[in-house]
């Protein structure tokens, strides 16, 4: 703002005609520190006006001070407005140096007494609403101090106005409210009032147990208002565990289908989640329209319950409404308004009483299809936390209705957070298929949003405090494979010839970077681990592919003695971090040239490069599904850029974004990997 403020005094210095003065106009709900610089900067002579009288106290530079103390004096209240002239005649006498005239009064005196010209207010009780507290302010509003009289504290000594306010436990219903007003008066603020007020919203949170998540918590990650927001921010694990959609609970990692019937904002929807293997929603759909279909089914309701289940027909769909609210009309001939919410879908609407169904129980078994869904790591642009309605509309026009591809990072309760979310077109024929669009990349692409990478790392420390599971583990273990077996033989290997890549494949080990056992530890452990059954975790993998080679980024952190051995089409890497041994023996769908693979560690991470041997994409990385291993999304765009795919084919559309997908990785794995030995 000041830098276009600086544009715009450099272009008006010149003489303004009398007729036609330039002027700034500034409004706002608050006093402002950075006012002052505009107000000094930017504008000559300004004419100020402040409606609120506690923003008027700001504005006046009054010392908020917070003691520990009490008071004890005279009061005045209004049993005693017959003595108030001579209360007002003993006031406004001129005392001799030194001496100080103390006044007590109830709040409802201060009107009557009108006095401005105090130098301290001390608060006996803490007010119980702002309008109470700018009264008293008031009644110093003599000494209020413009923008060219305020100095330094230093340098105004006792001509500073100052407010008192006494902290008791009795305060703890406006402790937070008035936190706040004393950090903006930049007021001296002591550490037993933050722990206090620290305790008054824990408390006040421990009794929003049953109150549903924040919604901003949930899109973004954080709530700007959490003092005053009535809903919960922490989680329960009694509420938020994820609930189930038929005898499986809703995925809590991995990839699914979803459709998106009911458009909340642009990052959140309302939807169902598609099983591909057995859809209990379209089996219930189809009997609920053989059902409704014979007309002699269609029995209206002659008396509405709150919360009941009911059937419902739109044209030639029937759904299953859950009433929330009935409203009586006074017209006793008209009907009554119903609003219902339509279970399977996630939204709601108003209905006619007639227009209700009677249900069948056995339409009643199968739990409510409709699951919130939230795109991730993006929020509205300029600090906002609202989204521009323009682009809520451009995802609601671009999504509803349509089978999406997304991943599941996070589900808590009722909601799956998604990163990402596409539309997938599959070619026929070809085993390639086209991506249209990313939702998240979209948002972006229209500059109504910003990154916000913060967002799910936020949630699940929530989830972590509260114990609940957001990654599906896999501890089942087997016996020592045949992949266990080349990875003991790596091990071994380490004191032994280095010269040995020239045989029928070729190793990349980490001997030049400090990462390797000495010799006789590597031996013991080599031989432990061949006479004894192998423990091993399979680590999570993802890859993307260029025009000529195929980067594997192996989700570990601060490995130790790690190893990649390269076959024609082949890999098998190893290496220990902490005490967790990690095996990977990976059956490549196309061969490699091994003399230009490399594995090296880049950000505490291994990242392993494959030579292709044809310049060619690869429709997949393995041979065989691995739920360990899963395509990089980050870099769909990257793939898209900087190869040529021989199968992929590109939208028309110019904005559409085009990659090979996996067929085999509906699943993947959000932990350390597997166990086995």
């Amino acid at each position: 703002m000041f830098a276009i403020l600086d544009n715009f005094k450099k272009n008006i210095e010149v003489e303004e005609r009398e007729s036609a003065p330039h002027q700034i106009v500034a409004v706002g709900v608050r006093w402002n520190r950075h006012i002052e610089h505009l107000i000094r900067e930017f504008m000559n002579d300004p004419y100020i006006v402040i409606t609120a009288m506690e923003e008027a106290a700001l504005y006046g530079n009054v010392q908020q001070v917070v003691e520990s103390s009490s008071v004890f004096c005279l009061k005045m209240h209004k049993e005693m407005v017959f003595n108030l002239k001579s209360v007002l005649e003993q006031w406004k006498k001129k005392l001799s140096s030194g001496s100080h005239i103390v006044l007590a009064l109830t709040d409802d005196c201060i009107p009557l007494l009108a006095i401005t010209d105090a130098t301290c207010v001390i608060h006996f009780s803490f007010p119980s609403s702002p309008k109470i507290f700018g009264g008293r302010l008031y009644c110093m509003s003599d000494h209020f101090q413009s923008l060219p009289e305020q100095g330094s504290p230093a340098k105004q000594g006792d001509k500073r106005t100052k407010s008192v306010l006494l902290l008791t436990e009795r305060s703890a219903c406006h402790a937070v409210g008035v936190l706040r007003y004393l950090e903006r008066a930049d007021a001296k603020i002591p550490s037993e009032l933050y722990q206090f007020t620290a305790g008054v919203l824990e408390a006040k949170e421990d009794k929003k147990a049953k109150k549903p998540l924040c919604p901003y918590l949930k899109a973004f990650g954080f709530c700007k208002h959490k003092r005053l927001c009535p809903d919960r921010h922490h989680i329960n694990p009694e509420i938020d565990m994820p609930r189930k959609l038929s005898n499986q609970a809703i995925p809590v990692f991995g990839y699914i289908k979803i459709i998106p019937f009911y458009i909340l904002n642009a990052t959140n929807y309302f939807g169902r989640i598609v099983d591909k293997h057995v859809d209990l929603y379209a089996t219930l759909n189809a009997e609920m329209k053989e059902y409704f279909e014979d007309s002699s089914n269609k029995t209206t309701i002659e008396k509405v319950e709150k919360l009941g289940l009911y059937g419902l027909t739109e044209k030639t769909l029937f759904h299953r409404v859950q009433v929330l609210e009935v409203s009586q009309k006074e017209d006793t001939w008209a009907q009554d308004n119903v609003l219902v919410k339509f279970i399977d879908e996630g939204r709601t609407g108003h209905v006619t009483r007639d227009q209700l169904l009677h249900l069948p129980e056995n339409f009643h078994i199968l739990p409510p299809q409709a699951v919130e869904f939230i795109v991730c790591r993006v929020k509205p642009a300029d600090n906002e936390i609202e989204w521009n309605p323009k682009v809520t509309r451009y995802i609601h026009h671009k999504i509803i209705g349509k089978l999406h591809d997304a991943k599941v990072v996070l589900a808590l309760g009722n909601t799956v957070w998604i990163d990402p979310m596409v539309h997938i077109t599959k070619l026929l024929n070809l085993k390639t298929s086209v991506i249209d669009y990313n939702v998240r990349a979209e948002i972006l692409s229209m500059g109504m949003g910003i990154d916000n990478s913060e967002h799910i790392e936020q949630l699940k420390k929530l989830s972590e405090g509260a114990k609940i599971r957001t990654v599906e583990e896999s501890p089942s273990q087997t016996l020592m494979t045949s992949a266990a077996a080349d990875a003991a033989c790596l091990q071994s290997t380490q004191k032994g010839d280095r010269g040995a890549g020239g045989g029928a494949d070729s190793e990349t080990n980490s001997e030049n970077q400090k990462h390797e056992t000495s010799p006789e530890n590597t031996t013991d452990a080599s031989v432990n681990k061949t006479t004894e059954p192998l423990q091993s975790f399979h680590p999570q993998i993802k890859w993307f592919q260029k025009d000529d080679v195929v980067i594997l980024k192996i989700k570990i952190r601060n490995v130790k003695d790690y190893k990649c051995k390269y076959f024609r089409d082949r890999v098998i890497f190893s290496a220990w971090a902490g005490e967790k041994f990690y095996l990977a023996d990976l059956h490549l769908q196309a061969n490699i040239v091994k003399d230009g693979c490399r594995c090296v560690v880049e950000g505490d991470e291994p990242v392993i490069t494959l030579a292709k041997q044809r310049r060619e994409s690869w429709c997949s990385l393995l041979k065989q599904r691995n739920p360990n291993v899963a395509f990089d999304f980050d870099h769909w765009e990257e793939c898209e850029e900087e190869s040529h795919f021989s199968k992929v084919t590109y939208s028309k559309n110019p904005s559409c974004k085009v990659a090979e997908v996996i067929e085999d990785s509906d699943q993947t794995s959000e932990d350390d990997g597997s166990e086995s030995e």
